[in-house]
């Protein structure tokens, strides 16, 4: 823990305005004025954050960032979101991170509390240069305001990487702030935590110096552009896991997703199959009455039928009406910009267009894929743990019930 007369030194980034009426001249390092040999860092880091794409119904936020910069200290941070600058368009992609850098055997606790302090500083000035001065960390954890109870708020886990990252999505702003409670959980001193980050954030660089809890928005596109840039670098490859039951249940797993693929790629030859024979025709008479000429579908009409069906086959509703969810709007996203590089895919109504976008992402998942994704989950003790709990007690219950 730290000594009683640990020192704090305060910094401030943010947007740089001045004139009347306010101009803008872009974001940077505002305090401290004396170059500090962190201050770059700081500055890197802040940027790095700013990058994030802030999803524009969501509300301006200030969120709790704790990290261990190069030289060993601990950076505490308050980082707010979606402010809108000083430019003629008001554009709300402005960041400020207003904090400390300190002590590195700073307690999860303190920094919290620390945290609290700073929001309430903040609170109380326009002129965030201000509180770049120095401060007293006994003053500081003294002056600090309870903190309220989190709320528990619904999380996506999008990976968990071995060499020390585990990466959150968002679906709201505070979901970072509502699930601090993870950080009482922690035993070491070098842990780390990270408020909405985007795909260019070097998440490698702070992974290195100790474990990493980051968040980033529930965005689909920067979700995954995110894992895969973590996925660079290559795990160190799991000890095998000698437990019978999780070997089976993962070959039956697998098996399933496999024999989904293989339905959904099959589809079109089973639509075909499933249509009514047709009547065989009777004998011509002597003098054959004319009858009114066959419908002929145009191949739109028929793009458009076949991607309905297909939604129907992919159990989400009857494929037409309907407000439109915001994972459809997503999707229609998607398709649209498959239809730039090929417009043959061209549908009309917004559930079929829906339809083709899940299409192109479910193909993407192999096999091999799935394979891979479900054994680096089973490399975690604790998940192979309750998976064999599971297994165990679901075999007890069918032998009592089939004596």
């Amino acid at each position: 823990m730290p000594t009683a007369g640990a020192i704090l030194q305060g910094f401030a980034y943010g947007e740089h305005v001045e004139g009347t009426p306010p101009r803008s001249l872009g974001y940077r390092l505002l305090a401290p004025a004396a170059l500090q040999p962190w201050a770059a860092e700081v500055e890197a880091l802040a940027r790095g954050l700013q990058g994030t794409p802030y999803p524009d119904p969501w509300a301006t936020v200030e969120l709790f960032c704790s990290v261990l910069l190069a030289d060993g200290q601990r950076l505490v941070a308050v980082a707010r979101y979606g402010l809108a600058d000083h430019t003629a368009s008001r554009r709300r992609g402005g960041l400020e991170l207003i904090g400390v850098v300190g002590p590195a055997d700073l307690g999860a606790a303190q920094a919290l509390a620390v945290y609290r302090w700073l929001r309430q500083l903040r609170a109380g000035v326009e002129d965030v240069r201000t509180l770049a001065t120095t401060y007293a960390l006994a003053d500081v954890l003294a002056a600090a305001p309870p903190g309220p109870a989190p709320e528990p708020a619904p999380v996506l886990p999008v990976r968990l990487w071995e060499n020390g990252v585990l990466l959150f999505a968002a679906t709201s702003p505070a979901d970072p702030d509502n699930r601090l409670a993870l950080l009482l959980q922690e035993a070491g001193r070098a842990w780390q935590w990270l408020p909405l980050c985007g795909a260019d954030f070097p998440l490698q660089t702070y992974a290195g110096r100790g474990p990493l809890v980051a968040w980033t928005p529930h965005l689909a596109e920067v979700a995954v552009r995110l894992e895969s840039r973590l996925a660079v670098v290559p795990p160190p490859r799991p000890a095998p896991v000698a437990r019978t039951p999780l070997v089976v249940l993962t070959v039956l797993v697998v098996f399933l997703l496999g024999a989904n693929l293989w339905a959904l790629l099959t589809l079109p030859d089973r639509l075909a199959a499933g249509r009514p024979a047709p009547v065989a025709e009777r004998p011509r008479e002597k003098e054959p009455r004319p009858g009114p000429p066959p419908s002929v579908e145009a191949p739109e009409v028929s793009r458009e039928k076949f991607a309905l069906a297909l939604r129907r086959l992919l159990g989400d509703g009857p494929g037409q009406g309907g407000d439109l969810t915001r994972s459809e709007k997503e999707l229609i996203a998607r398709y649209e910009r498959l239809l730039k590089a090929d417009g043959d895919l061209r549908v009309d109504s917004p559930k079929a267009q829906a339809a083709v976008g899940l299409l192109s992402v479910l193909t993407r998942w192999s096999p091999e894929r799935v394979s891979q994704v479900i054994q680096n989950e089973l490399s975690d003790p604790e998940v192979a743990k309750l998976i064999g709990e599971r297994v165990r007690a679901r075999l007890l219950a069918e032998g009592l019930r089939h004596p």
